[in-house]
């Protein structure tokens, strides 16, 4: 219901059953839940909005614009040990579901 733990994958706080929440999933990747405030850049901190590309990156959500930072760099390349995940923000959905 809520990921693997109950809590925010961004604060680690306990997220009520009536709060709206972000998730992130995909096949064969583990869902992370996000309270809505918290579904932000790790690096920026700007909040991610319906629409707005992220990328999951070891568990940390990381902008469009700062992932193409990361990867100018060249010693930022993911490699096995760091998971990578693309998405797109979809709407705010009610943690009980």
């Amino acid at each position: 219901m809520f990921g693997s733990s109950g809590a925010c994958a961004a604060c680690g706080q306990a997220i009520p059953a009536s709060e709206f929440v972000m998730r992130t999933s995909a096949p064969q990747q583990p869902l992370h839940v996000f309270h809505i405030k918290c579904f932000a850049c790790s690096k920026c901190g700007s909040h991610l909005m319906q629409g707005d590309r992220y990328y999951m990156l070891a568990g940390s959500l990381v902008c469009e614009q700062d992932w193409q930072k990361l990867m100018k760099s060249a010693n930022a390349a993911p490699g096995p040990g760091a998971p990578l995940r693309k998405g797109k923000v979809g709407r705010p959905r009610r943690s009980r579901e």
